[in-house]
C-alpha cells in the first residue's frame, strides 16, 4: 500500500471516529498502519488481517475451523472440522438410504385418545 493510500485510510478512520462510529474495522493492512490508526483514535479498532495492534480481533468462523481448503494469510486454523462434517454427513446419508434413520427415539408418536365417559 502506498503512503498516500495509508494517509487516506487514517483520515477516513479519524472522520468516522469524529462522526460517532462505535468501532472501526481495520482489514488487511500492514501492522504499522493498524497501530497508527489505533493510537490516533479513541474508537475501538477491530482487526481482521491487521495484526494484534488493534484493540480486538475478528475472524471468519469457517476459516478458523478449517472448513475450506484455502485459508487467508492472516488466519490461524484452530481446528480442522471439515473432515468431521463430511464424515457425519456421509453417515447420515447412509442411514437414511438404509432406512436406519430415523429410529424410534427420533419419531413422534400419537398419544392414545381415551374414550369419553358417559355420564
Amino acid at each position: 500500500m502506498s503512503a498516500q493510500t495509508a494517509k487516506r485510510r487514517i483520515a477516513t478512520t479519524e472522520i468516522a471516529a469524529r462522526k460517532g462510529a462505535e468501532l472501526i474495522v481495520v482489514e488487511g493492512v500492514a501492522e504499522d498502519l493498524a497501530r497508527e490508526i489505533t493510537e490516533r483514535i479513541a474508537t475501538p479498532t477491530i482487526g481482521i488481517g491487521a495484526s494484534a495492534a488493534c484493540d480486538g480481533q475478528i475472524l471468519v468462523t469457517q476459516d478458523m475451523l478449517g472448513l475450506f481448503e484455502w485459508t487467508p494469510k492472516f488466519v490461524k486454523r484452530y481446528a480442522d472440522v471439515k473432515g468431521a462434517i463430511v464424515s457425519a454427513a456421509q453417515r447420515y446419508a447412509t442411514e437414511v438410504r438404509e432406512r436406519r434413520f430415523p429410529e424410534a427415539a427420533q419419531v413422534y408418536r400419537l398419544t392414545p385418545v381415551k374414550p369419553a365417559q358417559n355420564s
